[in-house]
């Protein structure tokens, strides 16, 4: 992981690399640092993270024949519907039934991932 004077220094550098114009080699000519460096540098800021980890966004389990139950898994109340998938991101749940609307489901899971990332929940 950076310490966060490291990931502005480097975000910085990526700055003024992609404003120069330049390739990656022309622009880390004579600098401390190697062109190398500086697209993996660009990689991981382009991530959000910045940590070089891979994230797991979300679990899918599916449920086949289950009927409605109430049950404690790890502690915690668990709700299992006759389902075909549900989907987790984060503490969210969401259960997708045949029929579904695609474009709906498409907006609930963007705007959860995006959540979960603003909490660092992923």
């Amino acid at each position: 992981m950076w310490r966060m004077a490291d990931r502005e220094t480097w975000a910085r550098r990526v700055a003024e690399w992609k404003a120069s114009g330049l390739t990656s080699a022309a622009f880390c000519k004579g600098k401390e640092f190697t062109a190398g460096g500086l697209r993996h540098s660009a990689h991981r800021l382009s991530r959000g993270d910045g940590s070089g980890r891979r994230v797991r966004l979300a679990r899918v389990v599916r449920l086949v024949g289950a009927k409605a139950s109430l049950a404690r898994q790890e502690g915690r109340p668990t709700l299992a519907v006759s389902a075909e998938l549900v989907v987790e991101v984060g503490v969210a749940r969401v259960v997708v039934r045949s029929g579904f609307d695609r474009g709906m489901l498409a907006a609930v899971l963007q705007e959860l991932v995006a959540v979960a990332g603003a909490r660092g929940m992923r």
